[in-house]
Formats: C-alpha cells, sequence, structure tokens
C-alpha cells in the first residue's frame, strides 16, 4: 500500500488493485481457484472507472480515490443483476403469447353450433375473417361432438381433428382438410384470412352435416355436454 503521505497515482492504484486481487482471499474460494475472466473483468472495469474518474475530475489521484476494487466487483454485480431482469422481462411476454396462441387455435368451445355458425357469421360481416374462419371451425367441431361422432375434449387441434375423422368417416374429408389448411395458414403462419378463406370453412361445415356415428360404435347415445373453451 502507499505511504500515508504519499500521493496517490492513477497507475499506482491499479497496481495495487491488482495485488490485492491476487491475495487468497479473491483468488480461492472452497480451495479452488476463480475463473480468470472475473479477475479479466475486474480489471477491465477498473481502467475504464479510472479513465471515467479521470475525466470527470482530473484532480481525483491526489485525493487518494484511485483505488477502484470495490467500485468494479459492484459493477460486475450491477450488470449481471440487469442482464437477469431483462432477460426476465424478454421471457414474460414470450410465455405469455404461447399461452395466447395456443388459446386462440384452440377448437374446443362451450357454444353450440349454431351459436358458432351466427358468430362467424358475424364476424365475416364485419370483414373480420380471420375470427370467422376460427369460429367457423370451431362450429365444425361442436357439431361433429354434438352428433356423438367425436367425443368433447378441451384443447383439440386443427390437426388431431382431421386425424380423427379421417378414421371414422371419408365423407367430408377432402373439404375438412381445405379448412383446416386455411385455418392454420392464418391462425399459425399468420396469413390474412380473406372471404375465400370463409368460405372453404363453410363448405366442409356443409359437407360433414351428414356424418353421424359409425354404427359399430358402442358408446352410449344421447345429448353431449359442453366442453368449457
Amino acid at each position: 500500500m502507499a505511504t500515508l503521505g504519499g500521493a496517490v497515482t492513477r497507475e499506482g492504484a491499479q497496481d495495487e488493485a491488482r495485488r490485492e486481487l491476487s491475495r487468497d482471499i479473491y483468488g480461492r474460494q472452497d480451495g479452488r481457484h476463480s475463473p480468470n475472466w472475473l479477475h479479466r473483468a475486474v480489471d477491465w472495469i477498473n481502467d475504464k472507472l479510472g479513465q471515467l474518474f479521470g475525466w470527470l475530475d482530473p484532480h481525483v489521484n491526489q485525493r487518494g480515490g484511485g483505488n477502484y476494487t470495490g467500485l468494479g466487483i459492484f459493477a460486475v454485480l450491477l450488470v449481471l443483476v440487469v442482464l437477469a431482469v431483462v432477460l426476465r422481462l424478454w421471457l414474460g411476454p414470450v410465455r405469455r403469447s404461447a399461452r395466447d396462441r395456443s388459446r386462440d387455435t384452440d377448437l374446443a368451445s362451450a357454444l353450440s353450433a349454431r351459436a358458432l355458425r351466427a358468430e362467424a357469421e358475424g364476424h365475416a360481416a364485419a370483414g373480420r375473417y380471420a375470427e370467422a374462419v376460427r369460429s367457423r371451425l370451431r362450429a365444425v367441431v361442436r357439431m361433429l361432438e354434438e352428433k356423438g361422432v367425436l367425443d368433447p375434449r378441451a384443447s383439440r387441434t386443427a390437426g388431431e381433428l382431421v386425424m380423427e375423422m379421417t378414421a371414422v368417416t371419408t365423407t367430408g374429408i377432402d373439404e375438412l382438410r381445405v379448412a383446416v389448411a386455411e385455418f392454420s395458414d392464418i391462425w399459425y403462419g399468420g396469413r390474412p384470412a380473406s372471404p375465400e378463406s370463409y368460405q372453404a370453412v363453410a363448405r366442409a361445415d356443409d359437407a360433414l352435416a351428414d356424418v353421424r356415428r359409425p354404427a359399430h360404435d358402442n358408446r352410449p347415445s344421447g345429448p353431449t355436454h359442453a366442453v368449457p373453451a
């Protein structure tokens, strides 16, 4: 350390900081050496702080303010905290958007097929064709559930709808595939919806209107309850 009466220069303070960091209290933790990157980071921050303080006050070296080791360590911790906060803020919207997307593409609904068709027509009349496509495809699912062709369940996706219906019937499957492709391009691919998109789903709705539960199906008949959206 510099004597009490001697002037402390910037170079002397930085040398003293390096010597301080070389002590075992900094160099060892639980019997292991600390990573070299921490030493380099602290040295770099010390140098930058010295340059900054020297620019702000050229006389800082004569007042004994040249030891920046504590400030350097604090700055490293501050940077890590800021990075953690930024990462948390960025991941929050990502998770929320994933949940919102899952809700947007869920074809389950508590409404009846008739109510969903009316909802779809209202969206189409207002020019909201993406919402119209979704509501009409949900109407297709509810219609098939009400007929007992499909079991009511939450979180049914468009791809699952096609696979389930392919195992049941060939009637209307081509129209359903086209409708699901339109839905997927709009709600997964971000393609703008159009009146033609909506009409494609409406044709699938009409084509599947006469589909009934297979005769060999032993499930009990009768009306099904609605599945919460």
